[in-house]
């Protein structure tokens, strides 16, 4: 088998690809429609075939699927454009391994071949610094891009206020902008919470020289806020601020406003998990190599049902409930194969009173061809939407006419 087919109907970009990958080692090649793509699987099949969705008249998906009828070998990434994620899991479903939103960085192309042709079970675990920060989107190449920034190391570092949901990774975050800047320094975490004077000044003491983190930071007292601001001036080498929140913090309305600028010079907004679907698969695979690894198993496998589940959950609880779920599936998967049963996340098992819009389009789609007694075109004139849209999200919903 070769290393990399290329299937992308635009001629310049599929020859940047190309070149990109050749020059990290990879042999690579490309084709521009299904016919020639097919001519070159049956000439030699690759080991990975990153396929855009659009190929002119082609579709993609039905390229997917011969793929995986006659060279099932070869592992698919799926290029889609941004804000596709039904395109996704379409693809997933059809037996993809991967995919990526376009406009997609080389260098996000680059890795995803690394992480599907490389065994990583050796490597790739232990991270430091920005390398935390796990995932392809455009919305983890520019908090890496901030880290980078922000973390410099540099004398009087200044204060950085991370803000983000629940469960959104700010803590990685801010360990991430500790070791950029002060690998071999003491980093003193307080949850504000629960603290009190006491404990803020034992932690000050303890980031003599390195890094205080400020979690919940929203939470610090009044009077532990005057207590950090003293400290703060009277301490002609400080240690470096970083502060976490879920709360826009505002001068003068529960927070001193000159404890806010020393804190609030640097700033980072962290996106929900919902805003970076091209990051739920790379993080699901981390998070079961790190369970596989701390119970000496081998590297798990997510079956394409698993991997479509995945991407079908919006995740309200960010990053936390994710991890919390590739947990729960570790303890139930067998022979190292996580299917779509054993993908089991919190939020999607708490009783709603409201039905979510995947739920309200399926109950109005299902009614509708029901009056219609199953024709799909008048039932398309009663939900305002073209036969070809209808047929469409039946696909997509598994509704059949009955």
């Amino acid at each position: 088998m070769s290393d990399i087919l290329v299937i992308e109907d635009e001629v310049v970009l599929a020859r940047s690809i190309v070149s990109f990958l050749e020059r990290r080692g990879f042999s690579s090649r490309f084709a521009v429609d299904a016919a020639s793509a097919k001519a070159q699987f049956n000439e030699a099949a690759p080991r990975l075939a990153i396929l855009d969705y659009k190929l002119n008249k082609d579709d993609g998906i039905d390229l997917l699927r011969w793929i995986g009828q006659k060279y099932a070998a070869t592992q698919v990434v799926m290029m889609t454009g941004h804000g596709d994620v039904d395109v996704a899991v379409r693809a997933m479903k059809a037996g993809a391994r991967d995919f990526l939103v376009k406009p997609t960085p080389l260098a996000s192309i680059a890795a995803i071949a690394n992480d599907l042709m490389l065994d990583e079970m050796q490597g790739g675990l232990d991270r430091t610094g920005v390398d935390r920060i796990i995932g392809r989107s455009s919305a983890a190449n520019s908090l890496r891009a901030t880290i980078r920034t922000l973390g410099k190391p540099a004398t009087g570092r200044p204060g950085i206020l991370i803000m983000g949901p629940e469960g959104s990774g700010k803590s990685l975050t801010a360990l991430a902008l500790h070791e950029m800047a002060n690998t071999n320094r003491a980093l003193s975490t307080l949850d504000c919470t629960l603290s009190d004077v006491e404990d803020l000044e034992a932690h000050y003491a303890e980031a003599k020289g390195g890094t205080l983190l400020l979690r919940h930071v929203s939470d610090l007292s009044e009077q532990a806020q005057a207590s950090l601001l003293r400290m703060l001036q009277k301490d002609a080498t400080p240690p470096a601020l970083i502060a976490t929140s879920i709360k826009h913090l505002l001068p003068g309305q529960g927070f001193l406003p000159d404890l806010l600028y020393q804190i609030q010079v640097g700033w980072i907004d962290m996106p929900p998990l919902t805003d970076r679907a091209a990051d739920v698969l790379p993080l699901a695979d981390y998070f079961a190599r790190l369970k596989a690894r701390e119970a000496g198993q081998s590297r798990p496998r997510f079956t394409a049902a698993a991997r479509a589940k995945l991407l079908e959950h919006d995740w309200p609880g960010n990053i936390a409930e994710l991890r919390n779920c590739i947990a729960r599936a570790m303890l139930l998967q067998k022979d190292g194969r996580i299917d779509a049963n054993d993908v089991r996340a919190i939020a999607a098992t708490q009783t709603r009173d409201i039905p979510t819009l995947l739920e309200l389009e399926k109950g109005a789609i299902s009614k509708a061809l029901a009056r219609t007694g199953g024709n799909v075109s008048r039932s398309a004139e009663l939900l305002g939407v073209t036969r070809d849209t209808l047929r469409y999200r039946m696909e997509k919903l598994e509704l059949s006419r009955k």
